[in-house]
Order: structure tokens, then C-alpha cells, then sequence
């Protein structure tokens, strides 16, 4: 079960914003609505909401974060490979290569990340193998992706 928003919702959009697969629609102070078929239960439309009307996949409301309480995602440099799967994933286009700090006469990169923009969804954490970004003591859920079969 994806999470829902409920009718205490007043429509300021922000769950719109900050959804990192765009599954949430509304119009401006109406009911808005997530749908169910691309709805990855991260939690972050719900930790933004200001008025913690979403529930969560188990039923659960959710209560809203403080916007600067929301951490952001990291790297940590040693681990980085420069694969930029983080890269291609991030939908709010917040990672990018830089020279590594590390190593700044040598040609090696590694992922930054940029904070204004993360909203802690973690789809970063999920595709990267070598476990070099992460979102330290984060309030959203990881999306947990299932082998094929």
C-alpha cells in the first residue's frame, strides 16, 4: 500500500514539489492526491508536509520535519568510484563530479552533493554498490528494489 494523503490536506503543493518520482497531482488549495502505481513509500512528500496529513504504507501519519532538520546526502570521497549512478538516479539533479579534494593534482573525481537541493529521498543510497553516499541519521525511507527473477 503506497502512502495516501488524507482530507486534512490544504493543498499548498509543497508534497508535489518535493516528490522525487512525481506521483502526487492537485490544483492549488484542493485535496492533492498520490498515485499508487509509481509511489515509492520514501516518506518524503509527508516529512515536508506542513500539516502531517500522509500516511504511510502501514497506516501510520506521518509527522512533518523541520526543513532544516532534514538531512541531506553525503559522500564519502574514499568509497567514491565516479560511476555516477548517483548522478543519473538523482531527480533533483543535486549530485555532480568534482576534482577529488583528496587528490587534486591527480585526475580522479568523485561525486558531491549539492544540499539545497537534496530532499532525502536516499535513490542514491539504493544504486550505489560501493555504499559511498548516504543520507547519515535520515527521517525517509530507502526504497528497497527487488532482484529479478
Amino acid at each position: 500500500m503506497p502512502h495516501f494523503i488524507h482530507d486534512t490536506c490544504i493543498g499548498c503543493g509543497v508534497c508535489e514539489i518535493k516528490c522525487p518520482t512525481h506521483t502526487i497531482t492537485g490544483g492549488k488549495n484542493e485535496k492533492f492526491v498520490i498515485h499508487q502505481e509509481r509511489c515509492i513509500d520514501c516518506s518524503v512528500c509527508a516529512v515536508y508536509c506542513p500539516v502531517s496529513c500522509i500516511q504511510d504504507q502501514h497506516g501510520d501519519l506521518i509527522q512533518k520535519v523541520k526543513p532544516r532538520d532534514i538531512p541531506k546526502a553525503i559522500v564519502d570521497r574514499e568509497l567514491c568510484t565516479a560511476c555516477e549512478f548517483c548522478i543519473d538516479i538523482c531527480p533533483f539533479d543535486c549530485i555532480h563530479l568534482v576534482a577529488d579534494p583528496l587528490a587534486p593534482n591527480l585526475h580522479y573525481k568523485v561525486a558531491e552533493v549539492d544540499a539545497a537541493p537534496c530532499v532525502s529521498c536516499r535513490l542514491c543510497e539504493t544504486v550505489c554498490d560501493k555504499d559511498a553516499i548516504y543520507v547519515p541519521n535520515p527521517v525517509t525511507q530507502a526504497k528497497q528494489y527487488l532482484p529479478v527473477l
